[in-house]
C-alpha cells in the first residue's frame, strides 16, 4: 500500500517539477525475475523508475541512509534494502537473490554512486551482473539523460531486456565481462539519448 502511494506521490510530483519524456516502455516485460539497471545521475532516479516501471521495484540502496530510525523503516517499506558501497556486500547480494527467486524485480544503478559530470558515465560494478548470472534474470537496460532543475528536461530511454550467459565457467570472469556488457547496453541508449545538458 505504502509503495502504490508513493508511486503515485512521485509521478505527480515528477510531472509537476520536470520535463520528462520516456521511450522504450514496450520494451519492459510483463513480468520478472528482472534486474533493472540504470545510470544515475539524481537522488530522483529510484522515484523516475519507480513511476515508469509497472511493479515493485526493490533498490539496492546505500546503507547511509539506513541509519536513520524513520528513514530506514520508510525504506524498507518502500522496497529498498541496504548495500554497503565500500565492499562486497554479501547481505545485499542475498536479498537481491531472494528478490528476483521469488519473481520479483531488483533495481541497481551499476556505477554505485551519482556521477557528477553529466556528459559521461562512470565504470560498471559487478553487483548486477553477479544476481543476473546467478538468478537466470533477465537485465533491463535503462538510460537516464537531462538535468532535474525545475521544468528541467529528463529523456530516459529503456533498452530490450537480455540474458547474461556464464559462457567462460569461471564466475569471476563470467561477472566481469556481464557488467560490462550492462554498462555498453545503458550507454548505447544513453548516446542515442542527446539530452542537452543545459536544460
Amino acid at each position: 500500500m505504502l509503495y502504490r502511494i508513493g508511486r503515485w506521490l512521485a509521478r505527480v510530483a515528477m510531472k509537476l517539477l520536470f520535463n520528462i519524456s520516456v521511450e522504450g516502455l514496450e520494451n519492459i516485460p510483463a513480468q520478472g525475475p528482472l534486474v533493472v539497471c540504470a545510470n544515475h545521475i539524481s537522488g530522483w532516479d529510484p522515484l523516475l523508475l519507480a513511476w515508469i516501471m509497472p511493479w515493485p521495484v526493490h533498490f539496492m540502496t546505500k546503507k547511509e541512509l539506513f541509519s536513520n530510525g524513520f528513514l530506514a523503516f520508510l525504506l524498507t517499506r518502500l522496497h529498498a534494502f541496504p548495500v554497503n558501497r565500500e565492499k562486497a556486500d554479501v547481505g545485499a547480494l542475498r536479498t537481491g537473490l531472494s528478490v528476483l527467486s521469488a519473481g520479483q524485480v531488483v533495481g541497481i544503478f551499476p556505477e554505485g554512486t551519482r556521477q557528477k559530470t553529466p556528459d559521461a558515465l562512470g565504470p560498471g560494478h559487478g553487483g548486477a551482473a553477479l544476481l543476473a548470472i546467478k538468478t537466470g534474470a533477465r537485465v533491463l537496460p535503462v538510460a537516464i539523460r537531462g538535468r532535474y532543475g525545475f521544468r528541467g528536461v529528463i529523456k530516459v530511454a529503456c533498452g530490450a531486456a537480455f540474458e547474461l550467459e556464464a559462457g567462460t565457467g569461471r564466475l569471476a570472469t563470467d561477472v566481469q565481462e556481464g557488467s560490462l556488457q550492462v554498462m555498453e547496453a545503458i550507454r548505447d541508449l544513453w548516446e542515442t539519448l542527446g539530452c542537452d545538458e543545459s536544460a
